[in-house]
């Protein structure tokens, strides 16, 4: 029997009201929070804004971050009642380290990411500490938790992770900045003075959203699958999914992004997968398990359907040359913040629909159903490893839009707190498993991010050493070069006769890229022949 959402499910324990200009306290405006927030919001754009910012720029910025907020910290504890040493520690700590950044902006970005790192080290520790002693459950405790893991992995590999956390950092901090700014100002928030920090602030905030029942219901009319016309729905969606693959699939082999986004307005894989983020934080398991069959179904559908299409196709699938394709195969951390702000969009869009005019856009931006048309064309041309790379992205997009589809949720008062308070065990072992998918992927991007640098460098090397060996030799000129492993294959144009030697472009080659290689070069024989007349 399917399951019926009952009024109980969407009703929070208190009624809110809304805010506006006249409840501003602007007595306010020199609390602790206050000054957080309006330099987290400076910081934040002035790090996301910056033109051509250097590692000395982001270095600064950094530091007189961390050092404004271990001055408002200090601030914040000498109010504080009763007073915790350790506070007064952290606060320190953090402008110390603050101030170090600032003083020495030559510092590399090794050294800005493992001091951002200790930081959040710090941040989430002390957080932690502080949460257990006032007698919080440890399942209140994920937050902190992935605080730490950042801070972590950032001490681990600080120069592959410090560009994508700052940017994501400095958009959260906004944020976050902004939402606390208009709720220490807005003087029905009792107490504002006494929060020991952002969490805090932010719960209240939560607990206290304006609620609509009927809106809810509506929302989860639209994007779970359940009631009479269920069995009609799921047929309405395998066809438009099998429409949609097949004209993103005819867009990746011709090489027509017009086509290709023509087919992202017209796929459906986004109403499943908001489903199943509702489900994640409602604590609905039997949802969450019909929603993901259906988005499941889907994936393979369109996959399926892009592994026929490569097959049958009359024209040459050049997996190496195909623009659609390439966009498609290769993601970094790049692609997780547009995908992570792609979510938040898509599931604000949702839940308010005064906005929902926005939902094609988001559809374009998150481009689900093309990443599997490539996954299949590239596996029906036997180039593996494209496949993954597109199988990759849609993982990246897919993922966060369960993570941050399902805060938005929360945020946007979709998800009554008090149906996600009676079912943590729920919530907590779904999103549980969830955020670590999130971690494998952010690293196998950055892996990936690292791997494509590293072709570009040693691609870049190879050139430079070619133009050197050419130098003296105008009449030749490099068309293409590659690397595939050990053997670096070049394609250069110029008469039969006078090719320089190729010894020392070899042993220059191997020099440079600190390896053995082997050089195929590939001569296109080009002569010059004129005439005159008589």
């Amino acid at each position: 029997m399917p399951e019926s959402i009952t009024d109980n499910e969407l009703v929070d324990a208190s009624e809110g009201t809304q805010f506006s200009l006249a409840q501003i306290d602007t007595k306010l405006l020199t609390s602790p929070t206050v000054l957080r927030s309006i330099g987290g919001i400076v910081a934040g754009l002035a790090l996301l804004v910056w033109p051509d910012r250097t590692d000395r720029i982001v270095g600064r910025l950094i530091g007189l971050t961390l050092v404004w907020f271990g001055v408002a910290a200090l601030g914040a504890w000498s109010h504080s009642r009763p007073r915790e040493w350790l506070g007064l520690a952290a606060s320190i700590a953090t402008s110390v380290v603050g101030v170090v950044l600032v003083l020495s902006p030559d510092r590399s970005t090794v050294f800005i990411g493992r001091a951002l790192g200790l930081v959040l080290l710090g941040y989430a520790i002390l957080g932690a500490y502080k949460r257990l002693r006032a007698g919080a459950d440890t399942s209140q405790l994920t937050l902190y938790g992935l605080v730490a893991a950042v801070g972590l992995v950032m001490n681990l590999q600080p120069t592959a992770v410090i560009g994508t956390v700052v940017a994501i950092g400095a958009l959260c901090s906004i944020l976050v900045s902004v939402l606390m700014l208009v709720l220490s100002l807005d003087a029905r928030t009792s107490g504002v003075a006494t929060y020991s920090g952002t969490f805090e602030l932010i719960n209240h905030w939560l607990q206290d959203r304006p609620k609509s029942v009927d809106a809810r219901q509506a929302l989860y009319d639209k994007i779970l699958y359940e009631g009479p016309a269920t069995q009609t729905r799921v047929i309405r969606f395998f066809a438009l999914m099998g429409f949609a693959a097949v004209i993103a699939s005819m867009g990746v082999i011709t090489d027509s992004t017009a086509v290709v986004i023509g087919a992202m307005l017209v796929a459906p894989l986004m109403t499943p997968l908001m489903g199943m983020a509702i489900s994640l934080v409602m604590g609905w398991p039997n949802r969450l398990t019909r929603s993901a069959l259906i988005a499941a179904g889907g994936i393979g559908f369109a996959i399926g359907i892009g592994v026929l299409m490569g097959l049958i196709a009359p024209a040459v699938i050049d997996t190496a040359s195909n623009t659609q394709i390439l966009a498609r195969t290769s993601p970094t951390t790049l692609d997780l913040i547009t995908a992570v702000a792609a979510g938040a969009a898509g599931a604000y869009g949702l839940s308010r629909p005064d906005v929902s005019d926005s939902l094609p856009g988001v559809a374009i931006a998150i481009s689900l159903v093309p990443p599997l048309t490539v996954v299949g064309i590239s596996y029906s041309q036997g180039d593996w490893a494209a496949g993954n790379g597109a199988l990759l992205l849609f993982a990246t997009n897919m993922v966060a839009i369960l993570c941050v589809g399902g805060l938005t949720f929360i945020a946007t008062g979709v998800t009554p707190i008090a149906r996600a308070t009676e079912n943590q065990h729920r919530v907590r072992t779904a999103l549980g498993v969830t955020f670590t998918a999130a971690v494998l992927i952010f690293g196998a991007l950055l892996l990936n991010g690292a791997e494509i640098a590293r072709n570009t460098l040693h691609q870049t090397t190879v050139e430079t050493a070619v133009e050197g060996w050419l130098v003296d030799h105008p009449e030749y000129r490099l068309v293409t070069s590659r690397i595939e492993g050990a053997t670096v294959n070049l394609v250069i144009v110029g008469p039969s006769a006078g090719v320089p030697p190729l010894e020392p472009l070899a042993d220059q080659l191997g020099k440079d890229l600190d390896q053995a290689i082997t050089l195929d070069v590939s001569l296109v024989v080009e002569e010059r022949l004129t005439a005159s007349s008589n």
